[in-house]
């Protein structure tokens, strides 16, 4: 299999036959076709000194920063309490605190505080770090095993369906 050298156009994706144009459009510096520069002429700029095509690299992987005691054991499941939207608004009550304070905490929107305190939407668990950090309270925990499973899974299979349907334990 050959790798291509041909160029697309960012806006349409289809080949660019000749050569392209580089345009300064939207804030973004692309190339386009002829077809798609005769849409967008009168809304970009020709962009100054065109930059050279750079090849697609891999991201290096990430490596986190030790640090002296880590709070949360990064090996560990963890999740966020399933009372989350009721721990949230104690803590916020308690310490006098209103949805949009919060909110300009958290750096969210006020909606999404009054969601979480709902119950609606359930934070990241970067939101609930931050969240226990400003109102004092435990929302992250280890994902609870069962240990008495005696290491199987709790998906049934089609034996465990059949079984079920003629009443079989």
């Amino acid at each position: 299999m050959e790798t291509s050298d041909r160029e697309y156009c960012e806006l349409c994706g289809e080949p660019i036959h000749g050569k392209g144009t580089t345009v300064l459009y939207e804030g973004s510096v692309i190339t386009v076709c002829s077809s798609c520069y005769s849409k967008i002429a009168k809304y970009s700029k020709p962009a100054p000194n065109p930059p050279p095509r750079q090849e697609i690299h891999k991201p290096k992987q990430f490596v986190p920063a030790t640090s002296s005691k880590p709070k949360y054991n990064l090996s560990e499941d963890l999740e966020i309490a399933d009372d989350y939207y009721r721990l949230i608004k104690q803590a916020r009550e308690r310490l006098k605190m209103t949805q949009f304070q919060l909110a300009q905490k958290l750096k969210v929107s006020e909606n999404i505080v009054k969601r979480f305190e709902l119950g609606k939407l359930k934070p990241t668990l970067d939101q609930a770090k931050s969240l226990e950090k400003i109102l004092g309270i435990k929302l992250i925990v280890p994902i609870e095993s069962n240990e008495g499973d005696n290491g199987t899974d709790n998906e049934l299979t089609l034996g465990d369906i059949v079984r079920i349907r003629e009443g079989r334990k």
